[in-house]
């Protein structure tokens, strides 16, 4: 399966009331380049930054919404030093967190992929 990474990717949840999310970053199946609309079944991981307004909702409420939806890997990427990153991925329909890294990780879904994470610090 090949996938693309998108930012600013709209995301039809397809929960029973209508939902559409726009995480940071997305990897989603190649047919959503072009559409810039996807399913919740097109998106193979979602990525949101957290920010301090953004925080209760990277956390709490969009991780329900997306486990909700089937979205199998999900990222909160705090850039707060030091940057780090907590990988979730869905098992029996709910987010288990499987690593929290600083500096740089490696993960093998949805695809084999390393990560900078002190790249992404501002200024770097």
């Amino acid at each position: 399966m090949t996938g693309a990474l998108l930012n600013e990717v709209d995301v039809d949840l397809q929960l029973s009331s209508p939902v559409v999310r726009v995480p940071d970053l997305v990897i989603a199946r190649d047919s959503v380049v072009t559409a810039r609309i996807a399913t919740a079944a097109d998106v193979l991981l979602a990525v949101e930054v957290l920010s301090p307004s953004s925080g209760h909702m990277d956390t709490a409420i969009k991780p329900m919404e997306y486990a909700d939806a089937g979205i199998p890997n999900y990222w909160v990427i705090d850039p707060n030093p030091p940057v780090t990153a907590t990988v979730y991925q869905l098992v029996d329909g709910a987010y288990e967190e499987s690593q929290r890294a600083e500096g740089r990780f490696t993960v093998s879904e949805p695809c084999p992929l390393t990560v900078d994470l002190d790249a992404l610090r501002v200024g770097a």
